[in-house]
């Protein structure tokens, strides 16, 4: 992989509004920047001249399970596929979210000429893991296995979540290369590239009170998702955590993070750079000062540019 990555840590502008200040410095791959912003900009892009199609990917007793194919125009050669998995604590949210959240990044990645395909998944209080990921996968098969009527390129694709949403896309990335025990039908695609915001990463290092969180509590979220807390099944919550699947063949990462995130702390998207780089993989990590969880500046164009740099970054490594 002809990747190299950095991270940077970014904060809020102290002094007149100053817009991008470069701070510090540090070594090998980990360099660290800072770099301070101020507020949120307006969305390049009409979002009310989207629309996705609708598209039932499989029924779970009687229930329709749902994802939305965004695809870009005009249409040319067969796009490649961003997954969208939203968030929600696994127990809420919808796809039908992903344009009040995350519409700049959706049409700045069709304005790329990337379709992007964003998934519904059954939530805690319906089934418990490993329903969520097994869906997310079965939806990509469903691509996989209709690309030619979608006019899709869906064999290598780049997944993107955030909070809840970044954790099962982080998971079906790192697990991708190998044969795990969660996943009811093999993958026939391949993940080239992983685009994080604030996603759990290892549910043994998520404990204590994170601000408005207490993950040690009987029903905290990942305790509702999993159907058990980790205190009482390490061997579970080991099972569901991205970071055990890391090696050498996981696929690039960008990651971003508030500083003030007080549902997942960012030694969460810490933990993964290091475990990333402890295996040579190529992974940028964004830590942003006095942003909370689900801060709308993760969408603006400062943040936004960067996953659209990525994305053609993996594009061409994979052509």
């Amino acid at each position: 992989m002809g990747l190299s990555f950095m991270r940077f840590t970014f904060g809020l502008a102290t002094l007149l509004g100053i817009a991008l200040m470069l701070v510090g410095c540090g070594t090998t791959k980990s360099d660290k920047r800072e770099i301070e912003s101020e507020k949120a900009e307006t969305p390049y892009a009409n979002l009310g001249d989207i629309k996705p199609q609708s598209i039932v990917y499989k029924t779970v007793n009687g229930k329709d399970l749902a994802l939305d194919l965004y695809m870009p125009t005009p249409l040319g050669t067969a796009p490649t596929l961003a997954v969208w998995v939203h968030g929600g604590a696994w127990m809420r949210g919808s796809k039908n979210e992903t344009l009040s959240k995350n519409g700049n990044l959706v049409a700045s990645l069709l304005n790329e000429g990337v379709a992007v395909a964003a998934v519904n998944y059954r939530l805690s209080g319906e089934a418990i893991y490993p329903a969520a990921p097994n869906d997310i996968n079965d939806a990509i098969n469903f691509l996989v296995d209709n690309s030619d009527n979608l006019k899709l390129s869906a064999e290598h694709v780049i997944m993107m979540g955030r909070s809840a949403g970044g954790h099962l896309a982080s998971l079906l990335t790192t697990s991708n290369n190998d044969d795990v025990p969660f996943l009811n039908a093999k993958p026939r695609y391949r993940v080239i590239g992983m685009v994080d915001f604030f996603g759990p990463s290892d549910f043994l290092a998520l404990r204590g009170n994170s601000g408005k969180v207490d993950h040690d509590a009987p029903d905290a979220a990942e305790a509702q998702f999993l159907g058990e807390s980790p205190l009482v099944n390490e061997a579970l919550a080991r099972e569901a955590s991205p970071t055990t699947y890391i090696d050498n063949k996981t696929p690039p990462f960008i990651i971003f993070h508030g500083l003030d995130d007080g549902v997942v702390p960012a030694t969460q998207s810490e933990l993964l750079s290091r475990r990333l780089d402890q295996f040579g993989v190529p992974n940028e990590l964004f830590l942003a000062k006095g942003k909370r969880h689900g801060d709308p500046v993760f969408d603006t164009d400062e943040f936004v540019s960067k996953v659209v740099n990525f994305v053609r970054e993996v594009k061409k490594e994979n052509n």
